[in-house]
């Protein structure tokens, strides 16, 4: 089946502005990326007060850099939706998935309303990544190696981010999540597939 694995950045929790959003549509029977595409939220872009507030601001010239060299467009979030929309009924997708998923459909609902364009997750399922980890690799080796290596959240619980769980299954402690849109969505598909091999 085809499927796609999505993430956005914002400008804050509350009012989850949108101003980077990427994805990725994986045929999980051939293994392989059908597409993926990244976009900058033009309206977000251009308010430099509100994309200053974003806790990633500070890599607005990484943005920079990939808009010149064409890897990433900046593109209306009406236009970015239609582009989700029409490549979720092109490669027939039947489900999407993200990485704390309830988060995301909050930005696509808030966003969506806000700039009055059609959600593109309206008609498929949205399922959350986080969930199948702790369902399939939250056991005595993936604690063992937050105790190793001090991967804890505030609270002292085990961290299950996509960073300490990416580092758990590439067995790379130096790997340091980019929270670019596209680059999370992928290093998220592949915590998603060991989850399906897992049996979830």
């Amino acid at each position: 089946m085809n499927i796609i694995v999505f993430d956005t950045e914002t400008t804050s929790l509350d009012k989850p502005f949108c101003y980077n959003v990427g994805y990725v549509i994986y045929d999980t029977e051939q293994g392989t990326v059908l597409t993926s595409k990244e976009y900058v939220v033009e309206q977000i872009w251009h308010n430099l007060p509100l994309f200053s507030t974003a806790y990633y601001a500070n890599k607005r010239k990484f943005y920079v850099k990939e808009m010149r060299a064409r890897r990433i467009k900046l593109e209306k979030f009406g236009y970015i939706c239609q582009s989700m929309i029409r490549d979720i009924k092109n490669y027939q997708v039947v489900s999407a998935y993200a990485y704390n998923s309830s988060f995301d459909e909050k930005v696509f609902s808030f966003n969506c309303d806000w700039f009055k364009c059609n959600n593109p997750f309206d008609n498929i399922p949205i399922f959350d990544i986080r969930g199948f980890v702790h369902n399939s690799l939250i056991g005595k080796e993936y604690k063992r190696f937050c105790d190793i290596h001090g991967y804890y959240t505030e609270n002292g619980n085990y961290s299950t981010t996509a960073e300490t769980v990416y580092r758990f299954i590439t067995q790379n402690t130096d790997f340091v999540e980019n929270h670019t849109a596209l680059d999370d969505a992928l290093i998220e598909t592949d915590i998603l597939l060991l989850c399906i091999r897992c049996g979830l």
